[in-house]
């Protein structure tokens, strides 16, 4: 059974959090529009790995690799200096960072604010048909709620995948908010996974919602760590 491990924190960017991080991603934060999300998040998953490899944040390394392309200027983060190193998924917006990692297989996590799914063309930019009528009847805070929980998972699926951006979110469909996660139907012409399995994880969070894929077909821990 792959076990995933995750944290998330508020995003702050203080000093603490930028001392942990190195001179690549200290470039990176400072080309960023939101350089505080960047190094909260960045500093979070090295706490992380730091935690579960016994060893200080600063000295663990981090490399780029894009499962799609093969480049090494974007794609998840993987660890440098590991011959099997534990998979890694980062998220994070303007107010919170999520981190997780799973020895086991490749994950992808997501998170979202709710209030951010309150723009008009959601359904059609975002959800595919079978989808739309599991929010048909919603409005205001339920229906911004619904619409982050399934963005959230097809955002999670197409970390998990390595996919990211090449695939469109309405091309991944999903279970209704309400049914148990997971992955309905694949209709990008790109390689779909062979097996996935989606978890809605547990935040305790009134603004944010969050999910987590795991390509695997066994049953999945989720742990906050």
């Amino acid at each position: 059974m792959p076990t995933v491990t995750y944290r998330c924190a508020r995003v702050a960017g203080a000093g603490a959090d930028l001392a942990l991080l190195d001179d690549t991603e200290r470039l990176r934060a400072r080309r960023r529009a939101d350089p505080a999300s960047f190094v909260t998040a960045h500093a979070l998953l090295r706490r992380l790995v730091g935690d579960h490899l016994c060893r200080d944040p600063r000295e663990v390394r981090f490399a780029r690799r894009c499962r799609t392309c093969g480049s090494d200027r974007h794609g998840k983060p993987v660890l440098a200096d590991l011959p099997r190193p534990p998979h890694l998924s980062l998220s994070y917006d303007g107010q919170w960072a999520l981190a997780a990692l799973c020895e086991e297989a490749e994950i992808g996590v997501d998170i979202e604010g709710i209030a951010a799914t309150s723009w008009d063309a959601f359904d059609r930019v975002l959800l595919a048909d079978l989808e739309r009528p599991a929010l048909a009847g919603l409005d205001g805070a339920q229906l911004t709620r619904a619409r982050a929980i399934l963005l959230c998972r097809k955002e999670a699926i197409l970390k998990a995948t390595g996919h990211g951006f090449s695939v469109e979110p309405v091309e991944v469909i999903v279970s209704a908010p309400e049914d148990s996660p997971e992955l309905r139907e694949w209709r990008s012409p790109r390689r779909g996974p062979a097996a996935i399995r989606v978890v809605d994880l547990t935040l305790g969070l009134s603004t944010h919602v969050a999910a987590l894929a795991v390509l695997t077909d066994a049953p999945v821990r989720a742990e906050p760590g």
